[in-house]
């Protein structure tokens, strides 16, 4: 299991990789899971959190955003581990009513193309896109601190109502704002409004982050950040 920790002693677990990355940030007394994987990962999610929080309940559970692939497992959960639910409020509608979840635009030819092919056999893929509903505890903004070294900022662009957890400002977790799928890019296949997600790149690196745990893929480095938020504000923004 994948794990780093910062200069205070925060500590963060990759509870699911994948199809879809999850994990576990542990500062002092608090616990917060970041996003939780498809649904039918719950078994693999419970018996790595059992392990983790040995009897305790889970302090917080942060949803990126809600796309069926980061809150398959939420209601689980919550239900489970008695713990506070804390989504944007623009994606706390489609959390509570998936049916009217939106689907973000291909960001390049093949996403446009399969996304356009899903849409024909529309029924099928709402069956693919669904979860259990779930009733949010906290509708989070800007700067909304978790714990004495763990705060959310909101990094729209993927979906409107996007966030990531940043660490010590050392570590952001930052759910679909990018991917680690490709050594040479961070660029996600699939985001609702481009210029606002490269926005969201410069205010992720304003943080001072120096590494990035995207939802997909493996971590990315600054310095990739910053070669890619240099080659794309000059088109974008």
């Amino acid at each position: 299991m994948k794990k780093w920790k910062t200069n205070n002693n925060c500590k963060i677990y990759q509870i699911t990789k994948g199809r879809a990355n999850s994990y576990l940030v542990i500062d002092k007394d608090i616990s917060i899971m970041v996003d939780t994987g498809i649904k039918n990962s719950n078994k693999a999610v419970m018996g790595k959190l059992d392990d983790f929080l040995d009897g305790n309940d889970l302090s917080y559970l942060v949803l990126t955003h809600s796309h069926h692939d980061h809150v398959g497992n939420a209601a689980m959960l919550k239900e489970k581990y008695k713990t506070k639910v804390i989504i944007q409020k623009s994606e706390a509608e489609y959390l509570m009513n998936p049916k009217s979840q939106l689907i973000p635009q291909g960001t390049n030819l093949a996403t446009r193309i399969g996304l356009r092919l899903l849409m024909r056999i529309k029924s099928k893929l709402t069956k693919f896109l669904n979860f259990e509903a779930v009733d949010p505890d906290i509708l989070a903004t800007d700067d909304y601190f978790i714990s004495s070294n763990c705060y959310l900022i909101t990094t729209p662009g993927h979906s409107q109502g996007s966030m990531s957890l940043i660490v010590d400002d050392e570590v952001a977790l930052v759910g679909d704002a990018m991917f680690g799928v490709f050594w040479w890019s961070v660029f996600p296949p699939f985001a609702a409004d481009v210029p606002m997600m490269i926005r969201s790149w410069g205010k992720l690196l304003n943080t001072g982050s120096k590494l990035f745990l995207p939802g997909h893929g493996t971590e990315n480095s600054r310095e990739l950040l910053e070669k890619q938020y240099n080659k794309y504000k000059l088109k974008y923004v």
